[in-house]
């Protein structure tokens, strides 16, 4: 046997691959960190041709990508990429999905994973968003039958997938701290106006109408808003920010490369979700040092109490909200919430060096037996 077919060889099968999104960041970042480990990887994705995943190619992993974009209501896309490169998951030890394809799609997948190795390929899973949210009190049959370790971020979603059913490995793991250098810009309160900050999907689940609803109870206060972002609720967020005459500056979307200068223009971010999954926007806002504000939803009581991170937002009283936030920019003014202090903190409950060598090991198969994922 050739020295090269020693080499684990991982597919990130991240289907749908979205400009701007957690999920697409995660496996981004897993992609260009592991593509310096000893191992293959290929990144799998529908997508245009977009700068992330060139940058991927570059860094050394291979990319097999799909173009259709048209269909996504049956699911086209997802097919047309599964028929176009699919056959190559038959070299593969580990296929990690970021999102799940359609169920025959998937236990076609599982049947040739591997099949020219010497071990059915194991099926992984990093959730995107907490399980009981993403499927009720029942886990769909297909992913319970086709999905060897789930990868999570809290162990909320551990007693999910319990209470659902899910007999196969469950392993904690944090999604991969943003990988820019963690150097926070900081400029001194003083007596200025206190700029708090979104970064996001203009979506439903981002419950942006209560989040104006909160700066309106904060009027009276030296604060603006300032939102990153755009999508589906874009024109009527700004016709309702006109017509109350909110302190509100809309930045439109910002690529992932100006995302740290967005986040350093501001001193607070607020991230009132109804939805949330490992919330990739904490990790880049506390990597640089500012407080997170944000409701308890997700992985987000995780993520708060593993240092003086920030404070759980109400999601069901605006004016609660408002106190909240103003107690926190009471203690900014006052140079409790020191770029520095938050980001060494955050370094310290961080640590991208044992995070990203605990996906080496998932994926690449250490405690892993005879290709079968062991119950934990």
């Amino acid at each position: 046997m050739r020295a090269a077919a020693l080499t684990p060889a991982v597919a990130l099968y991240v289907g749908g691959f979205e400009a701007i999104g957690g999920i697409e960041a995660c496996f981004q970042d897993l992609a260009i960190a592991l593509a310096k480990q000893p191992v293959d990887l290929a990144l799998f994705a529908w997508a245009t041709d977009l700068s992330q995943l060139q940058t991927i190619a570059q860094s050394g992993v291979t990319v097999y990508r799909s173009g259709l974009r048209r269909g996504s209501q049956w699911r086209v896309p997802d097919q047309a990429l599964f028929w176009r490169h699919g056959a190559k998951l038959k070299d593969m030890d580990t296929i990690v999905l970021g999102k799940f394809p359609p169920p025959a799609t998937l236990r076609r997948m599982r049947a040739i994973g591997g099949r020219n190795r010497s071990r059915r390929a194991e099926v992984q899973y990093i959730t995107a968003y907490r399980p009981s949210e993403m499927w009720g009190a029942t886990l769909p049959g297909f992913i319970a039958d086709c999905v060897d370790t789930m990868i999570v971020q809290s162990p909320d979603f551990t007693a999910d997938l319990r209470a659902m059913g899910f007999a196969g490995r469950i392993v904690e793991v944090p999604y991969l701290p943003p990988m820019a250098p963690i150097t926070p810009a900081y400029e001194p309160p003083a007596d200025r106006m206190c700029r708090l900050g979104f970064l996001g999907r203009f979506v439903p689940q981002k419950n942006l109408f209560y989040l104006l609803d909160i700066i309106a109870a904060l009027l009276g206060t030296k604060i603006e808003l300032h939102m990153f972002g755009e999508g589906e609720h874009d024109v009527r967020l700004r016709s309702d920010v006109a017509a109350r005459g909110l302190p509100v500056i809309f930045h439109g979307a910002v690529p992932r490369e100006a995302v740290a200068d967005a986040i350093d223009s501001c001193d607070i971010f607020l991230n009132p979700s109804v939805s949330e999954g490992q919330c990739l926007v904490a990790l880049e806002v506390l990597s640089r040092g500012r407080p997170f504000l944000a409701s308890a939803v997700g992985a987000i009581p995780q993520i708060l109490a593993r240092g003086r991170f920030g404070a759980v937002l109400p999601l069901d009283d605006p004016a609660a909200a408002a106190a909240v936030i103003n107690q926190t920019i009471g203690e900014w003014r006052a140079g409790a919430w020191v770029p520095a202090a938050v980001a060494d903190d955050y370094r310290r409950s961080y640590r991208t060096d044992h995070i990203l060598q605990t996906y080496f090991d998932l994926f690449t198969g250490v405690g892993r037996a005879d290709g079968a994922a062991s119950a934990s």
